[in-house]
Parts: structure tokens; C-alpha cells; sequence
């Protein structure tokens, strides 16, 4: 069964298909807004110390670095590769046999310097692999999240806010 949110998510591939997956969309218009209707503040959160550090070291995807230092984003800096982002996400599911459903990441997002650059880390995670409960130690908003296979369970991309562009996006490797 495809759902209303898959339907909207392939439009909006369909309709981004003439951008560069590296190009920043226009800041307004009816699309960005849909598109950051997906993703909310709730969903993200910025990691810093060895919780950001910790994505230098990835089990079963390319890993960031080697890591130089670390760095807070601001909010402006998240914002700008958002939309972006959401549409490269939805776009890597679809050419990996994945319905595209973006939407459902929570992402966990560093600074990173990396060859004296400042880099913007995004570590996402399907919402149903953050679990928690009541008894979990386990807290998504200040522990990296590290889950070893699974395939677009996760994922991983560099954003460089200084080119605005993306490289090194990986999923997990396979189960």
C-alpha cells in the first residue's frame, strides 16, 4: 500500500529532478515549505564532545574523517541544507530499491573539521530503529547512534556549508 506521504515525497523527486543533487533550492515556494513539513526541530538533534566524535568510528559505512576537530552548527547553517538533504535522501532510497520516505529519519547532526574543513555530519536513523522505552539507557538527542548493517536503516553524509555541497552519503551495509 503506498501511503499519502510516499505519493508526496516521489512528486517532489519528480519535480527536483532538474536540480543538481548539490544545488540549493530557491529559500521560498511551495515545496520547501511541504518538504520541511517532514522534518522537524524534534526530529534532530546536535551532538558536540565525544558523542560528535563517535561518528568517526562506523561499523559497516565509510566514516567521516579523520576528525581534526569539532564545531556547533547553528541553526541557520542546519536550515540552509535541509531541504536539500530531505530530496538527496528520498532520491538515494529510490535508486536503492526503497520506497522514498525521507520523513521518517530522526537525524543526529556534528560539526566536524576534516582536512581543515568545517564539516556538517548527518547520522540518520529510521525512526524505528531509535527504540528507547522506559528502561533504556539510551538517550538518541545525546548518544551517537552506531547500528552496525541494516542498509537504509541509516544513513551518513557530509554537508560542507562553506560549497554547500554533499558528499560521501552512505547507508549501512546490508543485513
Amino acid at each position: 500500500m503506498v501511503s499519502v506521504k510516499h505519493l508526496f515525497v516521489a512528486a517532489l523527486i519528480a519535480g527536483a529532478t532538474a536540480c543538481a543533487p548539490t544545488t540549493a533550492p530557491p529559500s521560498t515556494g511551495t515545496v520547501q515549505e511541504q518538504v520541511a513539513e517532514l522534518w522537524t526541530a524534534e526530529t534532530r538533534t546536535v551532538l558536540t564532545g565525544d558523542a560528535a566524535r563517535a561518528f568517526g568510528r562506523q561499523c559497516s559505512r565509510i566514516s567521516p574523517g579523520p576528525i581534526e576537530d569539532i564545531w556547533t552548527p547553528s541553526d541557520a547553517e542546519i536550515r540552509a541544507m535541509q531541504d536539500e538533504l530531505i530530496l538527496l535522501v528520498a532520491r538515494k532510497q529510490e535508486e536503492y530499491g526503497e520506497s522514498p520516505s525521507p520523513g521518517g529519519y530522526y537525524r543526529q547532526i556534528a560539526g566536524l573539521v576534516i582536512g581543515g574543513r568545517r564539516i556538517i555530519y548527518v547520522n540518520g536513523v529510521d525512526e524505528s530503529a531509535i527504540g528507547g522505552g522506559a528502561n533504556s539507557r539510551f538517550d538518541w538527542r545525546t548518544q551517537a547512534v552506531q547500528i552496525c548493517d541494516g542498509g537504509p536503516i541509516t544513513f551518513g553524509v557530509e554537508y560542507d556549508p562553506a560549497t554547500r555541497q554533499f558528499s560521501n552519503f552512505a547507508f549501512n551495509g546490508a543485513i
